[in-house]
Formats: C-alpha cells, sequence, structure tokens
C-alpha cells in the first residue's frame, strides 16, 4: 500500500533539494581528494586544507541527509519481532520510536548551536593554514540538524494526533517500518527505472495505451 503523508509531502521538496546539494558536496569532495592523491603521487606535494574540507563536507552531508533518511523510512529499525506484535504494541513502539528519534534529534540541535554560539563569542579559527572561522561550516551544519529536528517533531506531533482521532491503522502505515512487500516494490521499480531506455522516457502530457 503506497504511503501518502500530508506532512512527510510537505517536508520531502525542501529535504531532497538539502540531499541533492550534499551529494554534489560529496563528489567536490571526491574530485578534491582524487586531486590530492595525484599530486602528491607525481610531485610529492599536496593541496592546503583537502582534510579540513572534508571534515566539513562529510558533517554537513551528514547533517541535512539525517531528514531525507527520516522520510525514506531509511533510518535502522530493529523490527525482527515487530510483525508478530498485537496492534497496541505495535503503535507504542512505533511511537517510542519516533520520541527517541525526535528527542536525539532536538538535542544535537541545541548542542550544535551551543558549538556555534561558543565560538562567535571567541571568534574561533581552525588550527590550520586556512584559519577558518569556525562559525561559517558550524552555521551550515545546524541549519541541517535544525532541519532533522523541526521534521522529526512534525512526524511525531502528526504521529499522535492520528492515533488521538483514532486512526490508529493509519499511523501505523505512516510510521512504522517498511514492510517485506514495500520494501519488494520499491527494489523492483529500482530495477526497471533502471533498465528503462533513455528513449521509452515518456514525454510530458502524452498518453500511454
Amino acid at each position: 500500500m503506497a504511503r501518502s503523508n500530508v506532512i512527510v509531502n510537505a517536508c520531502l521538496p525542501a529535504a531532497r533539494v538539502a540531499a541533492c546539494i550534499a551529494g554534489y558536496a560529496l563528489v567536490v569532495l571526491s574530485v578534491l581528494i582524487t586531486y590530492d592523491v595525484i599530486v602528491r603521487k607525481l610531485f610529492d606535494a599536496s593541496s592546503i586544507g583537502t582534510d579540513e574540507i572534508g571534515g566539513y563536507i562529510v558533517a554537513i552531508m551528514a547533517a541535512f541527509g539525517f531528514t531525507y533518511a527520516l522520510l525514506q523510512h531509511a533510518h535502522t529499525r530493529i523490527d525482527i519481532f515487530y510483525q508478530w506484535l498485537p496492534k497496541r504494541l505495535r503503535l507504542l513502539a512505533n511511537l517510542l520510536a519516533m520520541v527517541a528519534m525526535a528527542s536525539y534529534a532536538c538535542f544535537l540541535a541545541w548542542r550544535a548551536w551551543a558549538t556555534l554560539a561558543e565560538s562567535i563569542e571567541y571568534k574561533s579559527t581552525s588550527n590550520t593554514s586556512l584559519h577558518t572561522p569556525q562559525w561559517i561550516p558550524q552555521s551550515v551544519w545546524l541549519l541541517g540538524l535544525l532541519l532533522f529536528a523541526i521534521v522529526s517533531v512534525a512526524l511525531l506531533i502528526h504521529a499522535v494526533w492520528l492515533m488521538v482521532r483514532g486512526n490508529a491503522s493509519q499511523a501505523l502505515q505512516f510510521y512504522g517500518p517498511k514492510t517485506l512487500d514495500e520494501e519488494i516494490e520499491e527494489e523492483r521499480l529500482d530495477i526497471e527505472d533502471f533498465d528503462q531506455p533513455p528513449s521509452s522516457v515518456q514525454a510530458p502530457g502524452a498518453r500511454h495505451d
């Protein structure tokens, strides 16, 4: 069964853009590392700041990737006994998982804000040749963690609202772990998209008989 969640649909565009930016940043990091390896091998030299920039990119990429993974149900869930639990226990398990996720996300955002405030107060810079003002990468990092916290809390509130209104089945469908059938269907669609030749892509507005 398809999951049509209004909260997820509202948050997903921003999370998808952030994930794409993080992905391109990872490509940039790969290019920098490749360049550094080649220069070191051929000319016995190295570029300045690759390790430092790489650390910033990985931290920021992870922060923004948390939200997209959450909306895609990609975070790890230990659900070996989940399918055999009665409905009420499955609801409780999902609620506890969402409370834990939202609490952790808020804690990360809170500590990131404290770290940024300290860096601004003391005008902290990196202890490298770049002397990067730490508030610059930390601000972007904080934005990613704030997005994660906001979306986590919004999903938790929506789940509780569904339960209070008596829509337990919908709450399980939206916020429970993916079923085996859903995972198989996603894999099948991914394979079909991968095998589909570019010429067979249907033009917008064209009819499919």
